[in-house]
């Protein structure tokens, strides 16, 4: 088995991903409870909160977002082996290396999109059109510290893949 990244960089990580994880669930919880007060509210008041759907969207992203990192973490990425499984050793690192390191790109990429998205909305003090008038730069905060994580643990991914000293088995993640 490969050896785990040690240190205060790795703990710093892992207690990021436990915090991130802990936000996704809870966002799970409170828009299931918005959605059903919602529901409610309309069934038997006929009356609506006017914000339920935009804050479950809300609500929905974090989960989203913030579950990327934990969800890689756990190998719960869809990944297809049809040729990954036909190579073994150095062949395998290989296409190991250049899948982690194509991840890696387009995360950054989007990230970096995301943070100047992010940047815009907060000097622009751009709102959504609904009810609440919610800044967007709120929702974009969550949607880019969700993709940094997600690229600190596809750097840590392609540690592991690179002094791994045997290829994992076919669909396995390199981060336990």
């Amino acid at each position: 088995m490969p050896a785990r990244p040690r240190g205060p960089l790795a703990a710093a990580a892992t207690g990021l991903r436990a915090a991130a994880m802990a936000v996704s669930g809870a966002a799970v919880v409170l828009m299931m409870a918005l959605v059903t007060f919602e529901v409610v509210l309309r069934t038997f008041a006929n009356r609506s909160t006017l914000v339920a759907d935009e804050m479950a969207g809300y609500l929905l992203v974090a989960m989203t977002f913030l579950g990327l990192a934990p969800s890689l973490r756990r190998g719960a990425f869809i990944r297809i082996d049809t040729y990954r499984d036909r190579l073994r050793g150095g062949a395998r690192r290989l296409l190991d290396v250049a899948l982690v390191a194509v991840g890696l790109a387009y995360a950054i990429t989007v990230d970096w999109y995301l943070w100047g998205l992010l940047a815009d909305s907060w000097r622009l003090g751009t709102t959504s059109i609904q009810v609440s008038r919610t800044p967007l730069w709120i929702p974009q905060a969550v949607m880019a510290v969700g993709g940094l994580l997600l690229i600190v643990e596809l750097l840590f991914e392609m540690a592991l893949v690179i002094t791994a000293e045997e290829a994992l088995p076919g669909g396995e993640s390199t981060v336990a």
